[in-house]
């Protein structure tokens, strides 16, 4: 198989891996799946789903000011999903889907009624019951204002972050991340996890241990004053338009796969281990170890191979 195509399909494996989530489960406990809809904005919006189980869901919500919450925290440990989308109003909105199932709709909505949220200083926080039995989940919908800060972090469950301008930190082990739009102060770090950006701006560190990312950059440059991306034993995949003109450089330990087929791929630099395009800046800068790499075109075919 052809490097490009190996880095892509894992790129398609970030950008759809939150969109449908199996709850972890010990074989003797019935298990479920939370469908997002792709774009889901409410409770109502997700497709839950179990061959093995009834199913009880609940829905909570409430709001808090900016001065409320400064800064909005959130560890979703293994049992919680996050989505944030960033909004013109000054508050937030929490909505919080309580979701479980177990081997009877009695015991599921115990179950489900048994999981607490409280939030105070602009910290979120989650408990729910021990259960033998059946299995449990809290998926957070958030609307912010688009100039907040973000601290979440996860486990298991997803995290997806989009139209914000602030600070935004996110944290994942064992599961994906999404940032869409986010022209801020971006740090994101996943171990065993993929991430997927989509952005023309800003300042963005990403990192990804035992996983993928996937960078889709939109615009003909970036506006900010750094993207900086490194995978560790995970492929790289990069979309950019054919006129894009910022300088970028990748780095690799030498034995890295390189397929390059962007238009500015054709006057790029390339050193053996490392690629420089659009002159020597590095407002964009990758590296990777142990993992193939992919630069490619919007809608490119047939053009430069490297």
């Amino acid at each position: 198989m052809k490097t490009e195509t190996l880095v892509y399909s894992a790129a398609a494996v970030v950008c759809t891996a939150w969109m449908l989530c199996p709850a972890r489960s010990q074989a003797a406990k019935p298990n479920f799946n939370l469908n997002f809809n792709g774009d889901a904005e409410t409770c109502a919006d997700l497709k839950v789903t179990s061959r093995d189980g009834e199913i009880a869901r609940l829905a909570e919500s409430f709001t808090m000011t900016r001065a409320e919450a400064p800064l909005l925290e959130l560890n979703a440990g293994e049992r919680g999903n996050i989505r944030v989308r960033g909004w013109n109003r000054p508050d937030y909105s929490v909505e919080t889907c309580k979701i479980a199932v177990a081997g009877t709709r009695a015991e599921a909505e115990q179950l489900a009624h048994g999981i607490a949220v409280t939030h105070a200083a602009g910290r979120l926080s989650f408990n729910g019951p021990a259960s033998d039995t059946g299995q449990w989940a809290a998926v957070f919908l958030i609307h912010a204002p688009t100039d907040a800060g973000v601290d979440l972090e996860a486990r298991n469950g997803p995290i997806s972050v989009r139209d914000l301008n602030g600070t935004v930190k996110l944290r994942a082990t064992n599961g994906p991340i999404a940032i869409q739009n986010c022209g801020g102060n971006v740090e994101a770090h996943t171990v065993n996890g993929p991430i997927a950006f989509t952005g023309n701006g800003g300042e963005a560190h990403l990192r990804a241990q035992n996983g993928p990312i996937a960078l889709n950059l939109g615009a003909d440059s970036w506006n900010g004053a750094q993207l900086e991306a490194r995978t560790i034993n995970g492929p790289l995949a990069v979309n950019l338009p054919d006129n894009f003109r910022s300088g970028l450089r990748l780095e690799t330990d030498g034995h890295s796969p390189l397929s390059c087929n962007a238009e500015p791929c054709r006057n790029a630099f390339r050193d053996g281990r490392n690629l420089q395009m659009n002159g020597s800046n590095d407002t964009i800068r990758l590296s990777t170890e142990n993992g193939p790499v992919a630069i490619r075109g919007l809608g490119a075919k047939d053009k430069a191979q490297y």
